[in-house]
């Protein structure tokens, strides 16, 4: 225990600096603790012993000759180019910030690259010269871009504004955005079926209340480019979120979305039988717009398959494959008898095939280990399927079929380093491996460290519904979860693992992952004009600070919480009186609202009369500034 003495003597010092912070770059100077390197590091750009260069591949798109493979090295800020016969990186095309996707001119000439960050969230799309390595025009979306896709005509680019919850329309001639198609909420993944008529998104996270218990789940939009009136939004089953992946059959007629299911109705008192989580795959006609079935990945009623993210058919149309970056597997199905079990007259509880453990038997499923740490990126040429290792920073081959059972060949993307206890914290939080059965990794209930959306009944929630927390700042505003149960992150993240995972586990990882979380930094808003408060926000700030406003009572500056336990500002199940005071940074991205998610709509926040009085005293306008400046943090 000593570790978490030290952790509580650590934040007891923090305290003391913090009185004297009083500015976001005060948070920030506070919790680096190797602020030093970061500072040599020169936004990542340099590689320090403190901060090795990781490449982190996240997609992998195979060249139209199918001689070569582009691969997304997210954290290193390059593409790489891969020559498949060779096995070997033949170059690395640099870009301004993180890469968040790739697609190929169908000439093999171009590159589309989305770029955006944590740090620099401002998104742009690269045109790439694939001769010279150079980027040719530049265009700006939206906030976080990502995922390109280029239409089979090669004339229109869709790019995903995953915090701005719409899609750039790009016209390639000009390179200038058209329009763009509002969606639901953070579109992560889309495609377009061969005609280029439709566009399918999928919307990562549920928009709505956690406390519609019979509603709440993530949606697919069928856009319909041709007559906006045609579009449509399919929820997929109650519970669903984290849709990350996303793939079309090669005829067009399906589309196939990895996401989870959580069983939040439910006390989280077991693990196994998928009590907390499921692992699926979706299947939607997309001539009929319809969702045809949604299937359980998960191995059995003890042996789950954690975090399915992508997932790619072989030309063929013979095999769908998946990888699970938790559990560190990858499966690949027998796509005719997938449909054939999958096709039901109508879609219900009865004929879903979501909670079905084991129906992927060996005479349909092959289920391959993963060499590698946290396969996320997929890709697949002819019979042979190219997973890429996000942690690893290797491709590993396989041979599409149902009795293969290892590898056939790997590439290495570059040299092997050291893990820093940031880097093996971050793997910790997204390796299903540390969960009894893999069924589920931290991932799993705080996507990318933030919230999943979806109330969660845990023993230290007091056996009642709790909306989830995000992990942004949790080092740094103890105590822990909403009923202050847990003095410190690093018993909240000891408890969490022993709980909610079902593994005894060692202080090693407690403390990588303690050391990830210290180092989370917020996201600049959507909010800001330019990286800076508008001139709405700016009002609202000297309202916020001011003596009409009481904010500042329960949400001070610079972490934008007391860290004390105040009233309840919904009625709830629980007769608890007193929650803990989430902070305000990044409330912009983190609804619904309250310690049950009960508020979906950021004015009713600033309106209830049990949380504050401040909009009786101000005017509309007024108001209406001081949610700009607070959604701004």
């Amino acid at each position: 225990m000593l570790y978490y003495k030290k952790a509580a003597a650590c934040l007891a010092i923090t305290g003391i600096l913090f009185t004297y912070a009083t500015s976001q770059n005060a948070i920030n100077s506070v919790i680096s603790p190797d602020v030093v390197f970061q500072t040599l590091a020169l936004n990542r750009d340099l590689a320090t012993a403190a901060k090795p260069k990781y490449l982190s591949p996240t997609d992998i798109i195979p060249s139209f000759d199918k001689t070569k493979l582009f691969v997304v090295e997210q954290t290193a800020k390059q593409i790489a180019v891969v020559d498949i016969a060779g096995k070997t990186v033949l170059q690395t095309i640099k870009l301004p910030n993180e890469v968040t996707g790739v697609a190929v001119a169908n000439d093999d000439q171009k590159l589309y690259a989305t770029c955006s960050s944590e740090l620099w969230a401002e998104g742009y799309v690269y045109e790439i010269s694939i001769a010279s390595g150079k980027v040719t025009r530049t265009v700006k979306t939206g906030h976080s871009t990502r995922a390109p896709v280029l239409s089979h005509d090669g004339e229109t680019l869709f790019a995903c504004n995953q915090f701005n919850d719409n899609i750039s329309v790009i016209d390639v001639a000009s390179f200038r955005v058209t329009r763009t198609i509002d969606v639901i909420r953070e579109p992560y993944v889309a495609k377009l079926t061969p005609d280029d008529g439709l566009l399918i998104v999928a919307n990562s996270l549920p928009r709505g209340k956690s406390t519609d218990t019979s509603r709440i789940t993530c949606e697919i939009s069928i856009v319909d480019l041709h007559d906006d009136s045609k579009s449509v939004h399919l929820p997929l089953p109650l519970g669903s979120h984290s849709a990350l992946g996303m793939t079309l059959s090669p005829d067009g007629k399906y589309a196939f979305i990895t996401h989870l299911i959580g069983k939040f109705n439910a006390s989280a008192t077991q693990i196994i039988q998928g009590w907390i989580h499921t692992n699926n795959l979706a299947i939607i006609d997309i001539d009929k717009r319809s969702i045809m079935n949604d299937v359980c990945l998960d191995a059995s009623g003890d042996d789950g398959c954690a975090n399915p993210w992508g997932v790619e058919c072989t030309d063929d149309g013979k095999f769908i494959c998946v990888t699970h970056a938790g559990s560190n597997q990858l499966s690949v199905i027998d796509l005719p008898k997938l449909i054939e079990r999958a096709n039901t007259p109508t879609f219900t509880i009865e004929t879903s095939l979501a909670n079905k453990f084991g129906g992927l038997k060996s005479d349909i499923r092959n289920l391959i280990s993963f060499n590698g740490k946290n396969p996320r990126a997929l890709a697949v040429i002819g019979s042979k399927i190219y997973a890429a290792g996000y942690f690893s920073d290797n491709i590993e081959i396989y041979d599409a079929g149902l009795s293969n059972k290892a590898i056939t060949g790997s590439i290495t993307l570059g040299p092997e380093q050291v893990l820093t206890d940031e880097r093996a914290g971050e793997l910790h939080f997204y390796n299903g491996e540390n969960c009894q059965g893999k069924w589920q990794s931290c991932h799993s209930c705080h996507p990318f460290t933030r919230p999943d959306a979806l109330n969660w009944i845990l023993a230290a929630g007091g056996n009642f519904q709790k909306n989830a927390k995000s992990m942004l700042y949790s080092w740094w505003t103890p105590p822990m979860n909403w009923a202050q149960s847990r003095e410190t992150a690093a018993l909240s993240i000891y408890w969490g693992i022993r709980n909610e995972q079902g593994l005894v586990n060692k202080d090693t990882e407690v403390r990588q992952i303690g050391e990830f979380f210290k180092r989370l930094k917020p996201m600049a808003s959507p909010s800001l004009v330019k990286g800076r408060l508008s001139e709405a926000a700016k009002k609202g700030r000297e309202i916020y600070y001011g003596d009409k406003a009481d904010c500042k009572r329960c949400h001070p500056a610079p972490l934008f919480t007391n860290q004390k336990l105040e009233s309840a500002i919904v009625n709830d199940l629980d007769k608890s009186s007193q929650f803990d005071t989430p902070t305000i940074i990044e409330s912009w991205r983190t609804g619904p609202w309250d310690h049950i998610g009960s508020t979906d709509k950021y004015m009713d926040l600033m309106t209830n009369p049990r949380h504050t009085k401040t909009h009786e005293r101000i005017t509309t306008e007024e108001l209406e500034n001081l949610a700009e400046y607070s959604k701004s943090l």
